[in-house]
């Protein structure tokens, strides 16, 4: 577990897959908010291990096509990735919106204006917690699965 979130800390991007309603995967880039050298101010938040299962967290807008399905669909998948080494870590799951307006502030970041101009009392402004059920990985020439 200790390479899975080595590489996920070390991903420039995560790649979040949802399913729309006809069950075709979507995939986009997010901000990875796992990143210590991006977020310090998420460490110990951003990305929380509790025995072989992650919690992870993502911002994105409201109003985007994503959480529209996420509102329909709650699996989720997330992928990271060392491109330059060829390692990734896909952590798939149960996605769900955060509620509690004090958690979204303590995520808040001011970089973040620019996604949500009215800062983190915008409602376009949406916290999203993704909780593993699986998290399969190629590192170190050979597949590691976890949580199954």
């Amino acid at each position: 577990m200790k390479k899975v979130i080595s590489i996920i800390e070390k991903a420039e991007a995560a790649y979040f897959a949802t399913v729309d309603s006809e069950g075709r995967p979507e995939i986009r880039a997010l901000l990875n908010l796992c990143n210590p050298k991006k977020y310090k101010k998420l460490v110990g938040k951003a990305l929380k291990q509790e025995g072989e299962q992650l919690v992870l967290y993502f911002t994105t807008n409201t109003s985007s096509n994503k959480v529209q399905r996420i509102r329909s669909n709650h699996n989720a998948a997330v992928y990271f990735c060392e491109p330059e080494k060829f390692n990734g870590i896909c952590v798939s799951g149960i996605i769900e919106e955060v509620t509690d307006e004090s958690v979204k502030d303590d995520f808040w970041q001011t970089g973040w204006l620019i996604y949500y101009h009215k800062g983190k009392k915008d409602p376009d402004y949406t916290l999203l917690k993704l909780t593993s059920t699986k998290i399969e990985g190629w590192y170190s020439s050979k597949i590691h699965k976890f949580g199954e």
